[in-house]
């Protein structure tokens, strides 16, 4: 529906009176009409392209080494001329090109490397396309970039295995936080919040320490980085340190009752102890600073429930925090899919590793409908008393 239908649409529902309709009528008439290429064109120019590229194929082997290079290093260059015209005169998909001469960087790359016989593996490849694809986020803040510069991270982050440096590791770290800091929508901030946490398994292979709770240290230490970023960033981040803190939960209990081996010994003891004392300390600064972060500090006492080859205790923290953060989101108004979702994995968790050679499947399902009702119960007779007090 053209302009001056809608007007005439909005002046008989009464919206504008006649003289400001005229005047945006007016407007719209004198702003330049969009160019668009002839489909004629572009199916041209995509058979040309094809063309190009299957010439190239063909005679791959007989071009000379440096050749190779330099036609994938123009084809890049191409790209990105089109992009700029394209947005400059506005046809075509300026991302989309640019999107394209990206992928011709790392190609680019990529037959450097094979031509003149760099190693590929814990090489620098991953490292220049992680930090291109960062420069064209923070340039053009778009979320296709965050989305190439996290595969690109993750790719770095696999590059170091099996040997990891102390200077590759902070360097990443460097670099996932800048990322982090100075992001301002949610994608990329979830993104190098991720890569931050996943570096923490890094620790595995950089340190001579070994120790199954890196990845609590690692949750815990992120926890710092909410002091540095605005309240916004903050609200934004939040939900992954719970969900977070909840899947560890899960995970060392399957792991603990499922696995008959010692997980931990008396060596360890000192620092689950240590991991118990941090808890308490991002307890407080959570009572302080976020309170609704509280519950991250529940992982903390996983170091010392390790030692316990039942799980039991284990089975009984995740139960208690599960039931205790539905409660009260529920008296506080904060939404509960999230802790709905944890409890029922933390029943399917505890009936597999106690209950499934012993129960048949009916009574599986009967015990979990129970809980779940049990549990809508105890949230509507909160609510009951919540609007008798009001009234």
């Amino acid at each position: 529906m053209d302009t001056e239908q809608k007007l005439k649409q909005w002046q008989e529902a009464g919206l504008l009176d006649s003289e400001t309709a005229e005047r945006i009528s007016v407007f719209e008439k004198r702003q330049p009409a969009p160019k668009k290429l002839p489909l004629l064109l572009m199916i041209g120019l995509i058979f040309f392209s094809l063309a190009i590229f299957s010439f190239i194929a063909a005679n791959w082997q007989a071009i000379p080494d440096l050749a190779k290079v330099l036609v994938m290093l123009a084809l890049m260059w191409l790209f990105y001329t089109i992009a700029y015209f394209s947005e400059k005169k506005a046809f075509g998909s300026p991302l989309l090109f640019r999107v394209i001469g990206l992928a011709m960087f790392g190609a680019t790359l990529l037959v450097a490397a094979q031509t003149f016989h760099f190693p590929l593996a814990n090489s620098l490849l991953p490292w220049i396309m992680f930090l291109a694809a960062l420069a064209h986020y923070f340039y053009w803040r778009n979320l296709i970039y965050s989305v190439i510069g996290f595969f690109f991270g993750a790719t770095v982050l696999l590059s170091f295995l099996p040997d990891i440096g102390w200077v590759e590791w902070v360097l990443f770290i460097a670099v996932a936080v800048t990322w982090f800091y100075f992001s301002k929508t949610f994608a990329p901030v979830a993104f190098s919040w991720l890569l931050l946490f996943a570096s923490g398994f890094m620790l595995w292979g950089l340190v001579e320490y070994d120790s199954l709770l890196w990845p609590i240290w690692t949750l815990f230490a992120l926890l710092l980085l909410l002091l540095i970023v605005p309240e916004n960033k903050q609200r934004q981040i939040r939900p992954f340190y719970l969900l977070t803190a909840g899947m560890l939960l899960v995970v060392y209990l399957a792991v603990r009752g499922q696995t008959f081996i010692s997980l931990v010994d008396e060596s360890h003891m000192a620092e689950a102890i240590a991991l118990a004392a941090a808890a308490f300390g991002v307890l407080v600064l959570s009572f302080f600073k976020f309170r609704s972060l509280l519950w991250i500090a529940v992982p903390g006492l996983i170091g010392l429930l390790l030692f316990d080859e039942t799980a039991i205790g284990l089975a009984v923290v995740a139960e208690l925090s599960a039931l205790g953060y539905l409660i009260i989101a529920q008296r506080q108004n904060e939404p509960l899919g999230l802790g709905f979702v944890y409890f029922i994995v933390v029943q399917f968790v505890i009936y597999i590793i106690y209950a499934w050679e012993r129960l048949d499947m009916s009574l599986f399902f009967l015990i979990g409908a129970l809980l779940l009702f049990l549990l809508s119960a105890i949230a509507w007779w909160i609510n009951r008393r919540k609007e008798g007090v009001e009234r």
